[in-house]
């Protein structure tokens, strides 16, 4: 089986009566055909409706969760601006449940073994695992970047067969779980070798570990952090919290929205422990990769402009090289371009500040499986394909990179 590094934004979910009942929350699609319909989306957007895609360009769709309560009066809200609609899932508490159920199951299959890489963890699980890793393999090492609001540890892993003042850096920012490690094949594989000679790898396999650790007790669908606002809402969205056009559109200063900016660039340790690390390699690091899902995507800055980046030709120029090699490995297809364009206008996103604060030109996002088939419910059984090529897709950027530096 080939090596990789790989990480989706995923979480999974035991079972609990404390937990938010999401039985018969729909999510439906709309597809914006007016300026007019575009406009009443955007504001629709502000009214805390959970949007599992953003309004941003006539002709994309739309998917919005919402529950059984407010689903009349949603339509209804959508019919006055003729704007009509298809159910992507009717019953998502009924996928949640059947993630439940594989994850516990797999457990039950698996105890007693080795770290599962087909299956969901809990955060002090994959601590767990990054530590006894350093321990075991003299090519990795362990380090704490941050402490969340909780107090829990953001956790980050060095891949290096030697430091110095002047070797490359890449750093991978994760809001998922991380997989098995390119180390174990480092002298065996001529591939992965050259790769870790060229550059140290740094990992944030779960950069949101409190907003993680919640969809395990409590929400799911979760997606911010936990830290608490003026008022009854939790919770920012860590990326959109950084000083790359902050405040702008795509992010929201209403602190119940799930795109809320927070009340100052970098009030979130989340979003400061990733400036720390880039200022910390600062003139070394040549990518900086965020992982996140669902829908497919491999992206470069901008997302808070649609303006394009001096250096976009050169960013599209390896985004297409790593598509095409993700893409070759089981034929998934990705869309890639500039976020603004790909998905939609989020500013204050950290691959806009990798790029901006840092010179960072090789700063991408990607989002990983599916396009909506299961959406934030990727079955476990997909996780190993999905790590797999992606790892394809960024070793052929990594190759890429190595080669024209030289």
């Amino acid at each position: 089986m080939k090596i990789l590094l790989i990480a989706l934004a995923l979480v999974a979910t035991l079972a609990d009566a404390s937990k938010v009942d999401y039985t018969g929350h729909k999510v439906i699609r709309v597809v914006p055909q007016t300026e007019e319909q575009l406009r009443f989306l955007l504001k629709l957007q502000e009214e805390t409706y959970d949007f599992w895609s953003s309004p941003s360009s006539l002709g994309k769709p739309v998917d919005i969760r919402v529950s059984p309560q407010r689903y009349q009066y949603l339509i209804s809200t959508l019919n006055k601006v003729a704007l009509n609609h298809t159910i992507r899932f009717f019953d998502i508490g009924k996928l949640i449940k059947e993630e439940e159920r594989n994850v516990v199951l797999r457990r039950a299959l698996h105890s007693g073994r080795a770290f599962d890489f087909e299956n969901y963890h809990r955060y002090s699980e994959i601590e767990a695992f990054v530590n006894e890793l350093a321990a075991t393999n003299p090519l990795v090492s362990s380090s704490i970047i941050g402490t969340t609001y909780e107090g829990r540890g953001i956790i980050m892993a060095t891949l290096s067969t030697g430091s110095s003042a002047t070797k490359p850096v890449m750093y991978f920012e994760c809001a998922m779980h991380a997989r098995e490690w390119v180390a174990t094949k480092y002298g065996s594989d001529a591939e992965i070798t050259a790769m870790l000679d060229y550059a140290d790898w740094l990992i944030t396999p779960v950069s949101n570990p409190d907003g993680y650790e919640y969809t395990w007790t409590t929400d799911r669908l979760w997606r911010k952090n936990r830290t608490p606002n003026e008022g009854l809402c939790y919770g920012t969205d860590p990326n959109r919290n950084f000083d790359a056009g902050f405040g702008g559109p795509g992010a929201s200063n209403n602190a119940c929205s799930d795109t809320y900016h927070g009340p100052s660039a970098f009030s979130t340790e989340e979003a400061s422990a990733f400036r720390d690390v880039l200022a910390a390699n600062s003139g070394r690091t040549v990518a900086a990769i965020t992982i996140h899902s669902f829908s497919q995507l491999w992206m470069s800055p901008y997302g808070y402009q649609t303006a394009l980046p001096t250096d976009y030709a050169e960013m599209f120029r390896v985004m297409e090289i790593s598509v095409n090699a993700l893409t070759a490995t089981y034929g998934t297809q990705f869309q890639y371009g500039n976020i603004a364009d790909t998905i939609y206008i989020a500013s204050g996103s950290s691959t806009d500040y990798a790029y901006m604060a840092e010179g960072v030109v090789y700063a991408y996002a990607l989002e990983l499986r599916d396009t909506g088939a299961y959406g934030f419910e990727l079955p476990p059984d997909q996780i190993l394909v999905t790590a797999i090529e992606t790892f394809n897709g960024l070793k052929a950027m990594a190759k890429e990179i190595a080669a024209k530096s030289q």
